[in-house]
């Protein structure tokens, strides 16, 4: 009974809480809003405001918004559909009211809300409605928050561990040979990470698509699709550590074959064709038909290849583009492959960070909203290096990155 009663009050509290949030109603309707404030008082929510605008950069940030379909116009549309682009700790729930049937808003409107009321047929369910979206918008913040904080101790963490590492390693020349078993031991626990986290990506998959039948409330279907971005997510970060770990091993296996630069290329752009389409992002290759083969191993050539261009797509905006160029030099023989985006570009001490293993570019980051390991540019580098060639890397800050491939005349099979 002590243990019920806690619970109780404990969720008397978080009730509590919510009835204060601040909502905010969007419509040019007075006297349909002026109806729809006083339902939501009547429901025990004590901070209701009516608005003619939808001002999601105000001082004062809202907990909540409630829109009338009648005042969706198309800037408002348009407003609504970059709000909700934002990361979530930058926007709130939103819910479309009307006070007739939401046919007419169309499905690609309606998709832009978390809920849709008809008011006041569902008088009933607005204040329940309200109150689910305010309770997981609290709970996804304050996990994000600790989330947040985690990451920020491990980064510091990570930080200093490198810092110990190379002290440590000046201290100590005979180490190299204890690193490479620390290395196979990165190796290990990559492998053995990637087995559960495979089978959480092909449950989550097969939830989205609902291939046994329906997860019933239509928020499941949002949280498996999360399950699966966020598997998918952290399976790339364990790739990138044992990518990372094979290049700095001395025994890494090279397969030397004759490739088809031309044929590389237009494999990984079919494989980016998703994300950049995703994105609005253009792709497109310029590689001459009698482009000439390399002397390279074929998986780590194309492995560099979807990094870089992934890489590409994930930092340039919306509407940019990205392009993969071949280059035959025939003066000396060598083989030039660029990397070409028009994305947020570095200066030149971010390049220098991004270059560095585990370096992570903060104002990129801020422009896309867009996280990874901070290994993509590393292990390509290395990778390239390791197969004979040549890194570089120009960029400038608002106009983009350009990313040279150069191989050796040694490494060209002519025709």
């Amino acid at each position: 009974m002590i243990v019920s009663d806690i619970v109780v009050q404990k969720d008397l509290v978080l009730h509590q809480d919510i009835k204060k949030s601040r909502i905010i109603i969007v419509g040019d309707d007075e006297a349909f809003c002026k109806d729809v404030c006083i339902s939501l008082s009547d429901a025990g929510f004590s901070t209701v405001i009516i608005s003619e605008v939808f001002e999601p950069d105000a001082q004062i940030k809202p907990d909540l918004f409630l829109i009338s379909a009648s005042s969706l116009s198309r800037k408002l549309t348009q407003d609504v559909s970059q709000f909700k682009s934002l990361p979530w700790a930058q926007r709130c729930p939103i819910i479309c009211i009307s006070d007739d049937n939401l046919n007419a808003v169309g499905p690609e409107t309606t998709a832009l809300f978390d809920d849709l009321v008809v008011f006041p047929r569902d008088i009933d369910r607005l204040g329940l409605s309200c109150q689910t979206l305010l309770s997981i918008s609290n709970e996804r913040s304050r996990l994000e928050a600790e989330l947040a904080k985690k990451t920020q101790k491990a980064d510091l963490a990570l930080v200093l561990l490198k810092q110990a590492e190379k002290k440590i390693l000046e201290q100590n020349p005979a180490l190299p040979e204890k690193n490479k078993e620390n290395q196979n031991i990165i190796a290990d626990m990559s492998h053995e990470l990637r087995t559960p986290l495979n089978a959480i990506l092909g449950f989550s998959e097969i939830m989205k698509q609902e291939r046994f039948g329906s997860l019933g409330h239509e928020k499941y279907l949002g949280y498996a699709d999360d399950i699966h971005n966020a598997s998918r997510h952290l399976l790339g970060i364990v790739n990138d550590v044992l990518d990372l770990a094979k290049t700095e091993s001395s025994e890494e296996n090279l397969v030397i074959t004759e490739v088809s630069a031309r044929d590389a290329v237009n494999e990984t752009l079919r494989l980016m064709a998703l994300l950049a389409e995703e994105s609005g992002i253009e792709l497109s290759a310029n590689i001459p038909d009698e482009f000439p083969n390399l002397k390279t191993d074929e998986r780590r050539f194309k492995q560099v290849l979807t990094n870089l261009v992934s890489n590409a797509v994930k930092f340039t905006r919306r509407g940019g583009r990205v392009s993969v160029e071949g280059q035959y030099d025939t003066d000396n023989g060598a083989v030039l492959m660029v990397i070409r985006d028009n994305g947020v570009g570095m200066s030149p001490e971010e390049l220098a960070l991004a270059l560095s293993p585990y370096g992570q570019v903060l104002e990129a980051q801020t422009h896309t909203h867009v996280r990874g390991t901070g290994l993509g540019l590393p292990v390509s580098k290395r990778s390239i290096e390791a197969l004979g060639g040549d890194f570089s890397i120009t960029s400038e800050p608002g106009l983009g990155t350009a990313i040279t491939l150069r191989f050796p005349p040694d490494l060209v099979v002519t025709k």
